[in-house]
């Protein structure tokens, strides 16, 4: 995975880690990361951030007992979604490629911090714009108290 580009496999994983996957099953594909960090939420909520600052990606492990790949951040500008380099297409190329593909309802909104958020909530993933250009993209899936991945 190191030489090829970021795929984002929707509610499924990134290239060929799937959602789920342990940080030791993720090492073993991207190598150990150059910074780690533990947010503690709560006593039952803790989620471990692996970055790979070299791949412009971010990987979110959330459950204390057994982390488990719940989200992927990704600056990339490789990222490729449907075959795509995402980061080459316009606001309204990437609705339209979301359309294509099935997924009809998005939401935009704008952060407090100056971004433009677009969210296509049943894609779970969310699109982040400075400027008119994208900036990052976030993907994941829900993992419930067991770390099961759900629907």
């Amino acid at each position: 995975m190191i030489n090829k580009p970021i795929e984002i496999r929707l509610k499924k994983g990134i290239g060929e880690i799937n959602f789920g996957a342990s940080p030791e099953d993720v090492y073993a594909v991207f190598g150990e990361p150059q910074e780690v960090e533990n947010l503690e939420m709560d006593d039952d909520h803790a989620t471990l951030i692996t970055h790979y600052i070299d791949k412009d990606i971010a990987l979110f492990f959330v459950n204390s007992e057994k982390p488990c790949l719940e989200c992927v951040e990704s600056s990339n500008r490789d990222t490729t979604l449907f075959g795509k380099k995402i980061f080459l297409l316009s606001e309204c190329e990437i609705i339209s490629l979301l359309k294509e593909n099935g997924y009809e309802n998005y939401e935009q909104d704008n952060e407090v911090w100056g971004e433009k958020r677009l969210t296509f909530e049943d894609a779970m993933i969310d699109f982040y714009f400075d400027d008119k250009l994208l900036s990052v993209i976030s993907w994941g899936v829900l993992v419930d108290e067991n770390g099961e991945i759900s629907e």
